[in-house]
């Protein structure tokens, strides 16, 4: 997604009349705006007015000037359902001069479906145009309406993406007297206001001069970076339900009102809860016991249609239909551990790369999936998974502050990380070389953690063939061809045992009598990352990772080492940990290797020594053993 776009995430309003006396030539650009800037936004007025507790209008205005093909700003892109309705949305076109070209016309504005293809209900829907001129720089002004039926979140306010400027950009919103909202302010300094008029509460906030910030590789998320305001409202209403966001506890007895009464399973179930528990002896094994029923017999479908995008189908439901959305199956499996006395929470969280981290400090609804929680067992179940193992949650969810629905309220928590020592590959490799340059190889690992996720999804959902291919895909070996292979994953575990054998016709070059063998051609580090030569953000890692691997080299007939490193090398850093023995016998080299890559959070100039501990690591790892043919 390009959140500056998605409006109706970043949720921009506006209101403001036609060009008077904004001139658009580029050469009025502020100088100290154009560096790493691919747009830059010349003015931006958002407004949203909120008539009601269930009633409101976004109106913005977008001007900005668009400085070469690098830039997203050239489209404007309006995501509706059946919440909001896009009204209205014209634009024109002005060149590099600030001389009006054309006026944006109807049929370049279309209007799609945005159901996803892992969803049978949904009524998202878009409303897009792409200004597309060959000709750069040039300027474009949008002007849209959005209305909201219900309202169960407030617009807030993404000032601008990575690689865009501001000129000047404000934001209004417009509220009945009586009326309360919170607002939380990211990366930036606005002039704020207030007044009261007739009844009304209007809250203004202006920015000018932003220079644009450069997206970099390995940087923080976009809420550490990007100047963003949040705003959550006191009172909300959607489909007849009312609520608030004042605080963490009410935007969690708002989700207890939308479950309530949505947990009773039918006396068959039951029946069949109690048979699959009858012979277990701890509240653990009967978590597993219904957890592996849940993945057995239901499907993940994603459900977003109205107050359907917070408020789960009834267990009854998936129990006769055998599918649901992530809100569906938590709540079935938060049913059926409630059958057996078991009390679990269901979980707002964040699925993916986190853009804002949610704070004690301000309740805001940035989760976007649903997971469940049983607090006895400090156990979390991924509901929508049918590989992964009970109290087991990947990098996607895991390591993120997320809000338990209790008894008493939303309370803010926060899922367990993944340690490197977490997600660790233990492999033995052997290599029978023959004296053209042919191997038979033969790998046995275990993977655990992140190492081993998309291993037990690949070997439950793709074909022998389809498995195969993406081995070959992904691993470094010169072309090859499997004399078997076995992804078996452990069933409570998030471990998978991966073995395989494998015939390498071209795996060491050969020239006269000698050999240049590559001592790890299964495993080599190669992520280094791109030069950043004038680094100016933080170095984040956020998931580390260990591996141990030994190879045992077996050389052919009447060869000898002739070349090989003979000191251990060692590379220790902040970074993370880097070791590599080789030692040769008769007919043999061992080769032990250990690679511990730490979580990072580090200042912008230490960049440049993490790259060279990367390349280091690559340099070694490419490490190549010379044999030669005795006479």
């Amino acid at each position: 997604m390009k959140k500056h776009l998605l409006l109706s995430i970043l949720l921009f309003p506006l209101l403001l009349s036609a060009q008077d006396n904004l001139s658009l030539s580029v050469a009025l650009i502020p100088p100290n705006l154009l560096p790493d800037a691919n747009a830059v936004i010349r003015q931006q007025d958002v407004v949203f007015t909120v008539k009601s507790a269930g009633d409101a209008v976004l109106r913005e205005r977008l001007v900005v000037t668009i400085l070469n093909d690098k830039s997203y700003y050239s489209a404007l892109v309006l995501h509706y359902n059946s919440f909001n309705k896009i009204g209205k949305v014209s634009g024109q076109v002005f060149n590099a001069a600030g001389q009006f070209v054309r006026d944006i016309e109807k049929y370049e504005i279309i209007d799609v479906s945005a159901v996803s293809d892992f969803s049978i209900y949904e009524d998202s829907r878009v409303r897009y145009v792409n200004v597309d001129q060959n000709t750069y720089p040039y300027t474009v002004v949008f002007d849209y309406e959005k209305t909201y039926r219900d309202l169960l979140t407030y617009p807030g306010w993404q000032v601008s993406e990575f690689g865009a400027a501001v000129q000047q950009a404000s934001f209004t919103l417009d509220l009945p007297e009586g009326f309360d909202v919170e607002h939380k302010i990211l990366n930036m300094a606005p002039k704020s206001s207030e007044q009261s008029s007739r009844g009304r509460r209007i809250l203004r906030w202006d920015m000018e001069n932003l220079p644009a910030v450069r997206p970099e590789p390995f940087c923080p998320p976009a809420g550490n970076l990007l100047p963003i305001l949040l705003v959550s409202p006191h009172q909300f209403e959607a489909e007849k339900y009312a609520g608030s966001m004042a605080t963490w506890k009410d935007l969690g007895l708002f989700n207890q009102t939308l479950m309530k009464g949505r947990d009773q399973l039918s006396p068959a179930m039951k029946a069949t809860v109690h048979q699959l528990t009858a012979n277990a002896v701890s509240d653990q094994e009967k978590i597993d016991i219904l957890y592996r029923y849940l993945q057995q017999n239901t499907r993940y479908v994603s459900v977003q249609l109205g107050i359907g995008g917070w408020q789960p189908f009834d267990a009854k439901y998936v129990e006769t239909n055998k599918y649901g959305d992530c809100k569906a199956l938590s709540n079935f499996m938060k049913a059926m551990l409630a059958e057996v006395g078991i009390t679990a929470w269901p979980v707002l969280i964040y699925s993916g790369d986190i853009a804002y981290e949610v704070t004690e400090d301000f309740a805001t609804p940035r989760f976007n999936h649903m997971i469940l929680y049983v607090p006895a067992q400090d156990c979390w179940l991924e509901c929508t998974s049918n590989t992964a193992p009970p109290n087991y949650l990947g990098a996607s969810t895991a390591g993120r502050n997320v809000l338990l629905i209790t008894d008493d309220g939303g309370v803010l928590a926060r899922t367990p990380d993944l340690l490197p020592a977490t997600n660790i590959v233990t492999s033995e490799v052997s290599i029978r070389m023959s004296a053209d340059g042919q191997a038979s190889l033969a790998l046995q690992s275990i993977r655990r953690g992140t190492k081993q996720d998309w291993y037990r999804y690949a070997v439950a959902e793709l074909s022998r063939a389809e498995l195969e291919k993406k081995f070959h895909e992904n691993l470094r070996l010169p072309a090859f061809t499997f004399d078997n292979l076995t992804v078996e994953p452990v069933p409570n575990l998030p471990e998978t045992a991966v073995c395989f054998k494998a015939s390498v016709p071209r795996y060491a070059s050969k020239s006269g009598k000698r050999l240049f063998v590559p001592l790890n051609a299964v495993n080599p580090f190669t992520d280094i990352p791109p030069a950043d030569e004038d680094r100016q953000h933080p170095v984040v890692v956020r998931n580390g990772y260990t591996e141990e691997d030994q190879v045992t080299l077996y050389l052919p007939s009447g060869f000898r080492v002739e070349s090989m490193p003979t000191e251990p090398v060692v590379l220790e850093s902040t970074f993370g940990k880097y070791a590599l023995h080789i030692s040769a016998e008769a007919d043999t080299v061992l080769v032990k290797r250990h690679l511990e890559i730490l979580p990072i959070h580090l200042p912008a100039s230490d960049y440049g020594a993490w790259r060279d501990f990367c390349k280091e690591i690559a340099k070694w790892d490419a490490t190549k053993l010379v044999l030669v043919q005795a006479p």
